[in-house]
Order: C-alpha cells, then sequence, then structure tokens
C-alpha cells in the first residue's frame, strides 16, 4: 500500500513538474510584452540610423514597408544587402568609453560594402 502511494506521488510530482503552468517560467505576460516592444523600438532605430548614414552619403537605397534596408545603388547597380552589421567606434573617455561613430558593414552577394560615419544611432 505504501509502495502504490509513493509511486502515484512520484507521478503525479513528475506530471507537475513536466506541464508547468507558463506563469511558472519568471516572465509575465507584461514582461514579454515590454521586451517585445523594447525590440521593436531598437530594430526601428537601426533602420532609420542606416538611412540617415545613407542618405549623408548621397547612396540610393530601397527600404521595405518596415524600414529594413533591402538594395543598394553602387555605380548604377543595384545590389541586394542579405545582411547589416553595425559596430560603434569607442574611445576611453573621462567618464568611461564613448562613442566616437560607426562602421557600417553591408553584406550583399560577393562583396561587404563598408561605411564609417560620425553620425550617433540616438
Amino acid at each position: 500500500m505504501k509502495r502504490r502511494i509513493l509511486m502515484l506521488s512520484a507521478i503525479i510530482f513528475l506530471a507537475a513538474f513536466v506541464a508547468a503552468p507558463p506563469w511558472a517560467s519568471g516572465e509575465t505576460y507584461g514582461q514579454l510584452r515590454a521586451l517585445k516592444r523594447r525590440a521593436a523600438t531598437v530594430m526601428r532605430q537601426k533602420n532609420d540610423f542606416v538611412a540617415r548614414v545613407l542618405h549623408s552619403y548621397d547612396i540610393p537605397y530601397q527600404r521595405t514597408e518596415q524600414g529594413v534596408v533591402t538594395r543598394l545603388q553602387i555605380r548604377n547597380n543595384w545590389l541586394d544587402v542579405n545582411r547589416i552589421e553595425i559596430v560603434p567606434l569607442v574611445r576611453e573617455g573621462e567618464y568611461g568609453l564613448q562613442v566616437m561613430g560607426h562602421e557600417i558593414f553591408f553584406y550583399t552577394e560577393g562583396q561587404i560594402l563598408h561605411l564609417v560615419s560620425e553620425l550617433t544611432i540616438r
């Protein structure tokens, strides 16, 4: 009898452990919603920054409805952009690291385009 109760308790414990409710994950719906909002804001800032830099260099470009730069015109050729990386240029300042500008890498089919800008993202 004790063995059955012990076995049943172990099964119930394992079932509860495996099928934990969503609120037990440590993140509430409000926290997830805030994280998603922040991610959207960061992506919008990145896309707008890239467009500002291209505009400052007078480089023609095309964007999607979401603001993502998808094509660049270089020497009368339109190149499809596969990926964009932004690397901050920093120096040690009086109050820690200071952002002096950014390097932007545009990855296209077969080549990488590199721009350096003194513009800041914010």
